[in-house]
């Protein structure tokens, strides 16, 4: 060691640049509070934080204007800046409108006579988000569901309608969902249970939509208003998009539609299967009896509405259902409904998509914007 050289021992080191990551305020705490105890010592300090000692003569000046935190990056001189009064009135129209970059732009220029592109009110909001509070939206009160007694209901009073998807990973096996992918078997089962019966309707189509779950209400309707069914229906869905979904707007409709023919619609909570519970367990009955027996079997869709006649016909006329006392849904039906079609019996799957093209337009939505016609061969 070389004379007149003097040395400081220090017991360890402390990386003030990953401290700063974390928290910048924290970090020049920690070296204004190692800065008391080693006496002031600047250059032991700058050695024990790994850093230069201009960086602690920065951080004793920020200590003297009372502002640990990390100074702005902004130039101070800033000619083509947006005016204080226009940020201003940018920021008050956004937390009073909630609007994005372009309709804000459009709003500033028709109500407030404010030429400010989209860009640059990108660029103010994005400097000002503390300032940005939105003013509580009255929120509306969602409506109650409706209490449905199952148990007191008589036939055809509650029908529970949904949608399966035939390719259940859970139920089919890989060779199956493969073999009905191969001979384009179409993806969805609509279906319509009786509560009190048990009672089944069934069909089918290749899409989710709207025009089909208009198209499948329709014909569930006609279907057994024609067999002698007079009692007023209440139908209960869940909140799919093909059943009017969130959409106020298609569940007005679909309630003014049905309406005209004494039924009713309630839907169920979201989230809450359990609400239709009747037919939710029916669909594991497809699974079971239905489509992993008879997958294989099905190569086109005359050979897949072939099927679904026979089963449906054990469904409604030859299998016993412990829920009904053992009793077939036919026979617990004419029991209580004795005066009811005997044809009701052979109940036809149908394909939706087709038909609901056939339909027409109705209540301004119009089926043809969603599906091709081909003309036939």
């Amino acid at each position: 060691m070389r004379a007149g050289h003097r040395t400081h021992l220090v017991a360890g080191k402390i990386d003030y640049k990953q401290l700063r990551k974390i928290n910048p305020e924290a970090a020049r705490r920690a070296v204004l509070e190692y800065l008391k105890s080693n006496g002031h010592n600047i250059s032991q300090t700058a050695l024990v934080f790994g850093v230069n000692r201009t960086v602690i003569y920065d951080i004793l000046r920020k200590e003297k204007e009372g502002n640990l935190k990390d100074r702005s990056r902004a130039p101070r001189n800033q000619p083509r800046r947006t005016p204080i009064q226009i940020e201003d009135k940018v920021i008050e129209v956004k937390c009073r409108t909630r609007y994005g970059p372009e309709r804000l732009s459009r709003y500033l220029e028709q109500h407030e006579g404010l030429s400010v592109p989209p860009g640059t009110i990108r660029h103010i909001v994005r400097r000002n988000k503390s300032r940005i509070v939105y003013l509580p939206r009255h929120r509306v009160r969602k409506e109650k569901r409706e209490f449905i007694d199952w148990y007191r209901a008589k036939p055809f009073e509650i029908v529970q309608v949904d949608l399966k998807y035939i390719r259940d990973h859970k139920a089919l096996t890989r060779e199956q969902i493969i073999h009905l992918d191969r001979y384009n078997i179409p993806n969805y089962q609509w279906s319509a249970l009786d509560v009190c019966s048990r009672f089944k309707l069934i069909g089918y189509s290749r899409e989710k939509s709207w025009t089909n779950g208009l198209c499948w209400y329709l014909w569930v309707i006609s279907w057994l208003c024609s067999h002698g069914v007079e009692s007023t229906i209440v139908f209960t869905v869940d909140n799919g998009e093909e059943f009017g979904g969130k959409s106020w707007l298609k569940v007005r409709e679909l309630r003014k539609l049905i309406s005209g023919f004494g039924c009713r619609l309630i839907q169920n909570h979201k989230g809450h299967c359990e609400e239709n519970a009747h037919l939710e367990r029916s669909h594991r009955t497809d699974d079971d009896e239905f489509y992993i027996p008879r997958a294989m079997e099905i190569k086109s869709d005359a050979d897949l509405l072939n099927e679904a006649l026979g089963y449906i016909y054990y469904y409604n006329n030859l299998r016993e259902h412990s829920s009904l006392g053992f009793k077939t849904p036919l026979s617990y039906l004419k029991a209580r409904l004795p005066d009811i079609d005997d044809k009701i019996r052979f109940v036809i799957p149908i394909m939706l998509d087709k038909v609901a093209v056939e339909l027409g337009p109705w209540s301004g939505y119009h089926v043809l914007a969603q599906h091709h016609i081909y003309d036939a061969p």
